[in-house]
């Protein structure tokens, strides 16, 4: 049996099949506690696949008018990337994420009954801000390994494979993830990684007029940094000096 391969005509199954395996590299890497397989308790990571351009556009779309918000070409380069790859994997915790009880202080609390009792009313605060917080950082750095064992996976496949936040946030802000806050994995399978070497776009701030993405912060006019990617962002409240 002979059979020519059409690249263009596999793209999308096969960049999605890696993305399944990507999924549950996330979910068998190591977790701090081992909660979920020595005491049974559930699973708090999230593994979400979009691969129809109808969401990819939506995801862009949002991109483009948070930028607009934040007065930052970077989200406008990023809604570039969402239009362009395969697929997406985005990989987080969910709201019902727990600690792992070590009690180990690294949140700044002597316990972790201490950090979830003190911290609650911030997290319920904090739903108009892109990522939902503060979180366990023993659950952040078990996300970081999650990331990193599944983008491992896309290396392995060949299939290139880039890290995002702004793309996460687009999918939670759009209820596509219910993750507090999750890493995007833009994936592509192209002679060239579309998520590289991709150029800043010129935007002009002050003549853009999309809607608000009722998210904050937003940014302070006329203080953009590195021309124009970044912009200094207002607080929510007026910071005071400590003593």
């Amino acid at each position: 049996m002979v059979e020519h391969l059409d690249y263009d005509a596999i793209r999308g199954e096969t960049v999605v099949q890696v993305a399944k395996m990507m999924a549950a590299a996330a979910i068998t890497a190591p977790k701090s506690g081992g909660q979920m397989f020595l005491q049974g308790k559930h699973n708090f990571m999230e593994t979400i696949i979009v691969s129809d351009k109808e969401t990819k556009t939506a995801l862009s779309t949002w991109m483009r008018a948070r930028g607009a918000e934040r007065r930052e070409t970077i989200w406008y380069r990023d809604a570039e990337v969402a239009d362009a790859v395969d697929a997406i994997l985005f990989v987080g915790l969910k709201p019902d994420w727990y600690p792992p009880n070590y009690d180990c202080g690294a949140c700044g609390y002597a316990t972790c009954a201490e950090f979830l009792h003190a911290t609650s009313g911030v997290r319920k605060d904090s739903a108009e801000l892109e990522f939902a917080g503060p979180v366990c950082n023993l659950r952040d750095i078990d996300l970081g390994i999650a990331v990193g064992s599944a983008a491992k996976t896309a290396a392995i496949h060949s299939i290139d494979c880039r890290c995002q936040t702004r793309s996460a946030v687009a999918a939670r802000k759009l209820g596509i993830i219910t993750a507090d806050h999750a890493v995007a994995l833009s994936l592509s399978m192209t002679p060239k990684a579309v998520g590289f070497d991709r150029r800043f776009p010129e935007v002009d701030f002050d003549t853009i007029d999309l809607p608000s993405t009722g998210t904050l912060p937003v940014g302070v006019e006329g203080a953009a940094r590195h021309g124009g990617i970044r912009n200094r962002q207002q607080p929510r409240q007026p910071i005071r000096p400590t003593s």
